[in-house]
């Protein structure tokens, strides 16, 4: 009987670490698909970040052109400081979000994939990973608007 139980415990205790590994392993592939997603957002938007500061730089000009009028347009001049504050807010939350994502996750993380190796460590930097994601969404939706924004200011007053 002793010899029975013995193949059967050691044959539950592998599937047992088997299954454990292919979950493991399916959220370490989840985990590096949404680290792949995650840095193309940035990617995406990092480049943009010179046009804001040249924007701020052309709104500030405008802005410093329209206030040494005699005849001072101060709605014209309220839109173009809401453009600088915003475009400004727009480089602080990518500035933000990336001290946050690198203090995060490490840059081993980063380029190559999950680190972690137990279940719990798994899906806590899988949970940190989907907040960084969500931030990163913000932070684009927020570059890409106040870029927008600030064109139409720039625009309309070239009109």
């Amino acid at each position: 009987m002793k010899f029975i139980l013995k193949p059967i415990l050691i044959g539950m205790v592998f599937i047992s670490f088997s299954c454990q590994k292919e979950e493991e392993s399916a959220e370490a592939k989840a985990f590096d698909a949404q680290m792949k997603q995650t840095i193309q957002i940035h990617d995406d938007v990092m480049p943009q970040m010179s046009k804001i500061n040249s924007l701020i730089t052309e709104l500030e000009s405008e802005k410093e052109e329209l206030e040494s009028l005699e005849e001072v347009n101060a709605l014209l001049v309220d839109k173009h400081d809401v453009a600088i504050a915003d475009l400004q807010k727009a480089h602080d939350i990518m500035m933000a979000w990336m001290k946050n994502f690198s203090s995060s996750f490490s840059r081993t993380e980063i380029n190559t994939g999950l680190q972690a190796k137990d279940k719990d460590s798994i899906k806590a930097k899988v949970e940190l990973l989907k907040m960084q994601y969500n931030s990163a969404e913000e932070m684009k939706a927020a570059i890409s608007s106040s870029l927008e924004n600030a064109k139409k200011v720039l625009d309309k007053q070239r009109l």
